[in-house]
């Protein structure tokens, strides 16, 4: 093995050995790949392991087509949309948040902040696990 790196080394100035390309293929047949878009592009929403088992592909090829095909998962974040007529009342509130804190100094302690829009008629809304392709 020394031997081998050394006259590596004094030939090409590196260790690496050029056999970069050497392994077994990773070839997806067609439809398969077909399926499994299909699959994303009907649900977006839909994990990799529920097409997996639809397909009948295992898990690791489906990751690998939707990663060869430029799908990334992206966690969804719920956030409220802004307008403008929203932008002067904001600017309003912080400007008496300011005002109270200069008089109170403890006066952020006694407020209470709370992000009303997880909640919906159905309950708390939970999107730590719900994840979408694009």
């Amino acid at each position: 093995m020394f031997e081998r790196l050394h006259r590596c080394m004094c030939e090409t100035g590196s260790f690496a050995t050029g056999m970069h390309d050497t392994g077994r293929g990773r070839s997806v047949r067609t439809p398969q790949v077909e399926d499994i878009m299909q699959g994303v592009g009907d649900r977006p929403d839909i994990s990799t392991r529920e097409v997996s088992r639809a397909v009948n592909v295992p898990h690791s090829i489906v990751w690998r087509v939707l990663r060869d095909e430029g799908f990334h998962p992206y966690h969804v974040q719920k956030v409220q949309a802004l307008i403008l007529a929203d932008c002067a009342p904001r600017v309003e509130f912080a400007r008496l948040f300011l005002q109270q804190l200069a008089t109170e100094p403890g006066f952020s302690a006694h407020v209470l902040f709370t992000d009303e829009s997880t909640f919906t008629r159905e309950g708390i809304s939970n999107t730590h696990n719900l994840h979408v392709f694009f």
